[in-house]
């Protein structure tokens, strides 16, 4: 590997990893912006899912006390049915088209939420039904487009919940949805020998990334962590919208 290509790697290694220990997701919207450009596309589900599951792995301890296991349960039985079907319905739909829309639509969520956000009251849980249906929709995401964080913070932002019980939601639910993931490319094939020298490589920086995001949580205030959700949001819609727009549109 390339001295440049090794630097680049590791880079968006740290900075994913502590953005990740820090919010509870958000680390393929981090680490793609620096590996896109450099490796090829069929190597890089991998390596977000790897480097997702072990920033994940890092900061749970972080989370243990705040995690809510008759909350998380019907998040987890929806995804369990919504990811096979995402994984299906990648041969029948546009997924550039698609992931414009996503990433609009983040934008738009992240932009209205910003303004409102003062006003906003707490919201009590909305029931098993509506919690089953969100893990669901993000177990299709997820496994269409990589995107199962989306829709949970989505709905914790718009509940006005604790930041330990959205992040807390994050960590467990997305690393639920990384295990299935990586096990799907490693039965796919999708893992190799070369891919396991990158994993090598990249553990030491996701574990020392995540272990800092996980510490500098601690002093975030109620009020920063909700800005930096709706951040990173507003940031995956731009970052999709980019992507996929002019290609999309242009057929």
């Amino acid at each position: 590997m390339a001295a440049t290509d090794l630097i680049v790697l590791l880079a968006g290694a740290i900075a994913a990893a502590f953005v990740s220990g820090l919010s509870g997701f958000a680390f393929a919207l981090v680490s793609l912006s620096f590996w896109i450009w450099r490796f090829p596309l069929a190597e890089l589900a991998a390596m977000v899912v790897f480097g997702s599951l072990v920033s994940q792995a890092t900061a749970m301890p972080s989370v243990l006390r705040d995690v809510e296991p008759k909350l998380v349960a019907p998040y987890i039985a929806g995804a369990i049915v919504g990811l096979p079907i995402g994984t299906l319905l990648i041969a029948h739909i546009n997924l550039g088209l698609f992931r414009l829309f996503v990433g609009l639509l983040l934008i738009a969520f992240a932009a209205f939420q910003l303004v409102i956000g003062p006003w906003l009251r707490p919201r009590p849980r909305d029931g098993l039904v509506a919690e089953v249906a969100i893990g669901w929709l993000s177990g299709v995401l997820g496994g269409l487009a990589g995107l199962s964080g989306v829709v949970p913070a989505m709905w914790a932002v718009a509940r006005v919940w604790t930041k330990e019980r959205q992040r807390a939601l994050f960590m467990v639910f997305n690393t639920f949805c990384h295990i299935v993931s990586l096990t799907g490319l490693v039965v796919a094939g999708y893992v190799t020998v070369a891919t396991l020298e990158r994993f090598a490589i990249l553990l030491p920086c996701l574990v020392g990334g995540a272990w800092l995001g996980a510490r500098a949580y601690r002093h975030v205030s109620p009020m920063q962590f909700r800005r930096i959700v709706l951040l990173l949001l507003a940031a995956s819609g731009i970052v999709l919208t980019v992507q996929n727009g002019w290609q999309a549109l242009s057929g």
